[in-house]
Parts: structure tokens; sequence; C-alpha cells
């Protein structure tokens, strides 16, 4: 199994850019990290054009400036409206499920 660097690495070969996009959002929504989710969305922003980008979804061009900073970005559905400015599709399904799969179930009650 790739290690995440190595699947990050081998993304970033992937000449189409949306196709990159795609492959390194999935790859780091799959981390269940939000602060990853952030920096590689701020990465795929600076490649489109911040100000274009900023023009395109009409998020203010400060706070896009500042998303690969922790607490920015606040949740999968925000990131998932961002990417879909940039052309990308992605479910923020296994972000959920990898953020399940962190958290302890000592003293938790399923239902």
């Amino acid at each position: 199994m790739p290690t995440m660097t190595e699947r990050f690495a081998e993304a970033e070969k992937i000449e189409d850019r949306t196709a990159r996009w795609t492959a390194q959002a999935e790859i780091a929504l799959n981390t269940g990290d939000m602060y990853l989710v952030g920096l590689v969305l701020f990465k795929a922003i600076q490649e489109f054009g911040p100000e274009a980008f900023a023009a395109h979804s009409g998020e203010p061009l400060a706070r896009l400036q500042r998303l690969w900073m922790p607490g920015v970005l606040t949740s999968p559905d925000q990131a998932e409206r961002l990417y879909t400015h940039l052309g990308v599709t992605v479910g923020i399904e296994p972000f959920h499920a990898a953020r399940l799969a962190g958290m302890p179930l000592d003293g938790a009650s399923m239902h």
C-alpha cells in the first residue's frame, strides 16, 4: 500500500490540472484532516489564480489566501463547494468515515 506521500507524488504527475486536483482532493479528504484538505485546496486555488478564483466563486480574496491556515476551512461541505468552483467533484463521505475511524470507542454508546 503506497504511503500518502507516494500517493501525492503520483497525483502531482497528472498533467490535466482538474484531474490532478481531483486526485489530490480525494487523498486529502480520505485522511479526515481538515487542515490537509485546506492546504490542498489552497494549492489548487494558487494554480488556478487566486484573483480569478475569487471572481469566479464570489469568495473574498483575503479569505482564500488564508485557506492553508488551521481553522479557516471549517467543514468538508465548505471544501466541497469550493472544489466545485475548480471543476472538481468529490464526495465528502470518505472524510467523515476517516474522522469516525479515528475516534476512540472507549465509553461510547452505539445507537
